[in-house]
């Protein structure tokens, strides 16, 4: 399987994944960002961006802080967002879903407007 492939098949995870029950995902979150990590690479300036916010997101997600962690999920639904301009056309309707979906969790967690 080609990292493209990895990285698709790990989108449709994390946003069904996201939809059904986030709260379930964190005893392996660090994981899962991991995995993220990974299927990102490095060397585009996005993806390098939310690389370093998925590692922000860890320590906030230890910390247990629910402000801490909301305002690391807006911050990846923004890069998400930003990242839409180079999608190919398939997935640019899940990376709209992720960064909604994220928005939707960081406002459940006490987050304060878009």
């Amino acid at each position: 399987m080609t990292q493209a492939q990895n990285a698709d098949q790990l989108l449709n995870i994390t946003v069904r994944e996201l939809n059904t029950d986030p709260v379930h995902l964190q005893p392996m979150a660090n994981s899962f960002i991991d995995q993220w990590v990974r299927a990102l690479g490095s060397g585009n300036l996005v993806f390098d961006d939310i690389s370093d916010e998925l590692e922000q997101l860890k320590k906030a997600l230890a910390t247990g802080k629910n402000l801490q962690i909301a305002e690391s999920l807006h911050s990846l639904a923004k890069l998400t967002r930003k990242s839409l301009d180079g999608a190919e056309d398939g997935v640019k309707d899940k990376l709209q879903e992720l960064a909604d979906t994220l928005d939707s969790i960081s406002t459940g967690l006490g987050r304060k407007g878009k």
